[in-house]
């Protein structure tokens, strides 16, 4: 439609457009009334031309201009039925878009984002109160006012111009595909459940840095969304804990009762995780992010971490040795360096060795108890009797004088029902027995006095010789531990164990193996491998040094012919190479000891100012960078 700028509605003045969406045009204009800065949101003429839209609209208008809300954008004028043009008008804020906040300034950290989702579900319970639901949450609809940081929701209304039933309108999908709850896909009901679906997308988005669902066109983004096929948010972005995890995944739960019921009970879930972070989600807060985001995250990242320490000591003390674990792995994932974290960690490890010691010596004495109590109350002359018997006399033929023993040739048999050949303590082997050359001896040879003969063996009888290998226990038990890879990190991986994968709930993992296994980390954006062996296994804990895989880094809404300068954090060959912007960059190395790496870019294009971006990368593939290049 062609632009209404310079123009007149009514009694508001047109000043210049600011945006535009798939349902209408936004202006910012002037009430040359009441004097003031407006925003006027005019439909598109597609869907003012529809009266059912036009009535619907109209409903809308009127419910929402009821609500009062510091977080909702407030509605100050309706155009009517009977016009020409079909607009609202709103209070206009200066301020980027949720959108452009993500694509220009987003730094991800989880507690920033739990507190701007809260503030959200706080917008939400008040329009659910009064029976509306959104249906169309996404950051496009979220504004940032630039004084204070106050967020406001926006297109409360507009997302249900069309009939609940009716998901289609010109051929399009009413809302966008990315953000889209599973039961507005497949045309079942909606209610407030629906934008809560859509508000666990955007908190997966701010925490990470990208989507939760994505794919190479809409059909494949929609499927993913209704299979609830998205990767682990700490795979994507280490910083990501399981206690915000766990509030994302019922927040995205395929079926509607399964998640939240409530946007007051999601905002409490944030809350209590929030206060776990010693943080309060309040507007100082976001105003003091929205101000200045880089100081803000300095800030933040070192209160976060000094509260996460005060508890892992607090758990410590208590003897919560996986929770303190859990959690000083949270502060290094903050800062990697941070000594006080490390050494309470290495402490907390010593102490879990001296216990498993303990316990693995108490258990010992408890067997041997076991198997004490086990024979005096075997009933006397039962088969059990008898082979406790015989490995006793076995046991005492060590130190008492030997008879003298004939040859097996001469050995007279017993006509009872036992054989008089000695029983056996263990279960014999099924190995073949020794040829005429082993069991041949000297009768008058005698043993060494340092010589003991083994339980089960004929006195007298030189013990038979046995490889290495054959001396080798059935099985093994090895500790692995991983190395440089930070827990949060790790716990979404797995280890390869042979054929066989295994969950990695902490930093060493025990293993019980039968032969020499190589162990491999897998599953995820970090790689590394060890042999274990009964040799390298009993000097202590095996290292598995795991590695990063090098970032993607791909550039996005770069104008045609754009290049792409990578100036720091790339591989050397790479420095100052020119590479095409429309393609992924060179592979970029990880520094290993902190999980990331700073890079900076120059983005240059014809006719459009150059540009520096500078950012943090992860492993593997990472959220675009957004070029947003400024025409000259």
């Amino acid at each position: 439609m062609p632009s209404l700028a310079g123009s007149k509605l009514d009694k508001y003045e047109i000043v210049e457009e600011v945006g535009h969406g798939g349902m209408a045009v936004v202006y910012r204009g002037n009430d040359t009334v009441l004097e003031r800065e407006v925003a006027v949101k005019v439909l598109h003429s597609h869907l003012a031309d529809r009266e059912e839209s036009r009535a619907r609209l109209q409903r809308e208008a009127l419910a929402v201009a009821k609500l009062r809300h510091d977080n909702i954008l407030e509605i100050f004028d309706y155009s009517g039925g009977d016009v020409d043009e079909s607009y609202i008008v709103t209070e206009f804020i200066h301020g980027p878009t949720m959108r452009q906040w993500v694509d220009e300034q987003l730094d991800p950290r989880p507690t920033i984002a739990a507190m701007i989702v809260h503030r959200l579900c706080l917008a939400l319970r008040e329009a659910h109160r009064s029976g509306i639901v959104h249906r169309d949450i996404k950051p496009e609809n979220v504004m940032v006012r630039k004084r204070d940081g106050v967020l406001k929701l926006m297109d409360f209304g507009i997302a249900q111009i069309i009939d609940d039933q009716k998901l289609t309108l010109t051929g399009q999908l009413i809302g966008s595909p990315a953000y889209m709850a599973p039961e507005l896909i497949s045309g079942r009901p909606l209610d407030q459940r629906t934008d809560l679906f859509s508000l666990g997308i955007l908190l997966y988005q701010l925490a990470t840095g990208t989507l939760p669902f994505s794919g190479r066109n809409p059909h494949e983004v929609l499927n993913r969304i209704a299979d609830g096929d998205y990767p682990p948010p700490a795979s994507v972005c280490p910083l990501v804990d399981r206690d915000l995890e766990a509030i994302i995944a019922v927040s995205l739960a395929t079926s509607p009762e399964e998640r939240f019921q409530t946007a007051e009970t999601f905002a409490k879930e944030l809350e209590r995780y929030l206060e776990e972070m010693g943080v309060t989600p309040s507007p100082e807060e976001l105003k003091a992010y929205f101000t200045d985001p880089k100081g803000y995250v300095r800030a933040l990242d070192e209160r976060v971490a000094c509260t996460l320490m005060e508890r892992a000591k607090a758990a410590s003390e208590q003897g919560h040795t996986a929770r303190a674990v859990a959690l000083l792995g949270r502060v290094l994932e903050i800062d990697n360096g941070h000594a006080g974290a490390r050494a309470l960690l290495e402490k907390v490890r010593r102490r879990e060795r001296r216990l498993r010691q303990v316990l693995v010596g108490a258990g010992a004495l408890a067997l041997i108890g076991l198997v004490s109590a086990g024979v005096m109350l075997v009933p006397k002359g039962s088969m059990s009797s008898r082979v406790a018997s015989a490995a006793g006399e076995q046991a005492s033929s060590v130190d008492a004088p030997k008879p003298p023993i004939p040859s097996k040739r001469s050995e007279p048999r017993n006509s009872g029902p036992l054989s008089t050949e000695p029983v056996p303590a263990t279960i014999p082997s099924t190995s073949p027995r020794p040829g005429p050359e082993a069991t041949t001896t000297d009768a008058s040879a005698k043993p060494k006095p340092a010589d003991v003969q083994p339980v089960g063996s004929r006195p007298g009888r030189r013990p038979k010789r046995v490889s290495p290998e054959a001396e080798t226990p059935s099985t093994f038990k090895c500790v692995v531990e991983l190395e440089y890879i930070p827990f949060n990190t790790a716990r979404n991986h797995k280890l390869a164990v042979g054929k066989q994968l295994r969950k990695i709930d902490a930093k060493r993992t025990e293993l019980t193996l039968e032969k020499p296994t190589t162990v491999s980390l897998t599953g995820g954006s970090w790689r590394g491998s060890a042999r274990l062996t009964p040799e390298a296994c009993a000097s202590g804990s095996v290292k598995l040094p795991a590695n990063p895989k090098d970032a993607i880094v791909t550039v996005a809404g770069a104008p045609p012919g754009a290049s792409v300068v990578c100036l720091e954090g790339c591989k050397p060959d790479d420095i100052k190479q020119p590479q095409l912007a429309d393609k992924p960059l060179q592979p970029i190395p990880i520094d290993r000891e902190t999980g990331e790496r700073k890079i900076r870019l120059q983005l240059k294009a014809p006719g459009y100012e150059t540009k520096i971006v500078t950012r943090k990368v992860w492993p593997s593939s990472n959220p675009p960078v957004r070029a947003n290049m400024v025409e000259r």
